[in-house]
């Protein structure tokens, strides 16, 4: 059991709180995706809308392949984007409406995904404590936008710049509008550096 508070974590929550003083000058687009179903996208994606919402209501917006989950101070696009009509006007609209537009890809490896991945300043692919799918997620982002700054969030391993430990927490067994209400502060601190590397 931890009694007292690693210096380096509050460091870093220092050092995240910081970056999240100011959102980015213009429209940033995070895609959140995954090489493997049931690994957390769509649960990472939500909590850190709800972290970035807690900041700045109304300045974060939330697009997906499917149906998105209510997130308190994100406004959540009406339509999905599961469609191979999917322009880059739409995702511009969301991108000059909003200071951070989230796309939730998950697992799909579309067409309408390529152009997705595209469009975005920073990528995110999400894996589980085994690592699944994410050589595989890897490869299609490469692809699809090669220049784009990207990380890896999962549950094991050791925090770097470019990789995040997501703690198992069952808050994410439901994803609403109290997310970070019911959440571990470790998943709270975790969701804060995911949210200043975003923006």
């Amino acid at each position: 059991m931890k009694w007292f508070t690693d210096p380096d974590e509050v460091a870093e929550e220092r050092a995240a709180a910081a970056a999240l003083r100011r959102l980015p000058a213009g429209g940033r687009v995070v895609a959140v995706c995954s090489g493997a179903g049931g690994v957390g996208a769509t649960s990472v994606c939500a909590g850190i809308g709800a972290t970035l919402a807690a900041l700045w209501p109304g300045r974060i917006a939330y697009a997906g392949l499917l149906a998105a989950p209510p997130i308190a101070g994100v406004q959540v696009a009406a339509e999905t984007m599961w469609t191979d009509q999917v322009t880059l006007e739409a995702v511009e609209d969301l991108r000059d409406r909003h200071s951070v537009l989230l796309l939730d890809l998950g697992v799909h490896a579309s067409r309408t995904t390529r152009v997705l991945l595209s469009t975005a300043d920073r990528i995110l692919v999400v894996t589980d404590e085994d690592g699944r799918g994410e050589e595989k997620a890897m490869a299609r982002v490469a692809t699809a936008a090669p220049a784009t700054k990207r990380a890896v969030a999962g549950r094991s391993g050791q925090s770097t710049t470019d990789r995040f430990v997501i703690p198992s927490d069952k808050a994410f067994v439901q994803l609403d509008s109290d997310l970070l209400e019911r959440a571990k502060p470790a998943t709270c601190r975790a969701l804060l550096r995911l949210a200043a590397w975003c923006v």
